[in-house]
């Protein structure tokens, strides 16, 4: 997949020119464009995989994230405390992982052609997967993201959203406001339903929270931002074949 094909149907040139004028963009698209992006197992693998990640799995309850780590181990500087984890799934917590842009070759290309298709800016992207194990998991609180923007793809399972406008002036030191609170500052502006296939687009300090109501989920989520550091390199996302080199000839 790639860019093109990511916010197809509406088109490259529709997207830019609501982009241009900082607009929200819902994109229905076809059930199964999505689904091979990623693989349960490949989610699964890396989850796993606790005491070899930079940016380990982060835990989403009482409507904020959080690592459950242990730090300075025998052999490693950090590694996932995987009971507490396994617990927390089954308590339907949802999760997030972030800097997944190089998890399989597949999302690595559709990162890659995301970066591309900005000729006139430098701009870079990475990829978070937000999965629910359950319906009805945790959640965020009503939130604001800057200075990225953000692309979100429904991959398996649906997602309930609500978008918010601001009712008053509010810090830029305020990101997030409590379900109690939203009243005094927020108003709904819009509530749909994200299905397999659709996308999502919203530009940075946009309100917003998001529930699965009905069912497991797997969401990715795609933050981007221009670069304004010329020497800023770009991630290399090649892919390693490394079966291929194993059991190829000498």
């Amino acid at each position: 997949m790639n860019f093109d094909e990511l916010v197809a149907p509406i088109g490259k040139d529709q997207f830019f020119a609501n982009f241009a004028k900082g607009a929200c963009m819902l994109i229905r698209g076809e059930r199964d464009r999505f689904a091979d992006l990623i693989s349960l197992e490949e989610i699964e693998l890396r989850i796993n995989d606790g005491c070899n990640n930079l940016t380990p799995v982060q835990m989403i309850g009482s409507g904020r994230r959080a690592e459950i780590i242990d730090k300075q181990l025998a052999w490693s500087a950090i590694a996932t405390r995987k009971s507490e984890l396994l617990q927390m799934l089954r308590d339907k917590h949802s999760f997030l992982m972030m800097n997944m842009s190089q998890i399989n070759p597949r999302i690595a290309a559709l990162i890659d052609s995301v970066e591309a298709a900005f000729p006139n800016d430098s701009v870079q992207a990475d990829l978070h997967l937000y999965v629910s194990t359950r319906a009805d998991a945790s959640g965020y609180d009503a939130h604001r993201d800057f200075p990225q923007h953000k692309l979100y793809l429904q991959a398996i399972g649906s997602t309930h959203w609500q978008v918010f406008e601001t009712t008053k002036e509010l810090s830029t030191d305020v990101r997030a406001v409590a379900a109690d609170s939203e009243a005094d500052c927020l108003k709904l502006a819009r509530e749909f339903d994200l299905n397999p296939g659709d996308a999502f687009y919203m530009p940075p300090a946009v309100f917003h929270k998001v529930r699965n109501q009905d069912g497991p989920r797997v969401s990715l989520s795609i933050p981007f931002v221009k670069i304004t550091n010329p020497d800023v390199p770009r991630m290399d996302r090649t892919y390693v074949p490394f079966r291929e080199l194993f059991e190829g000839e000498s």
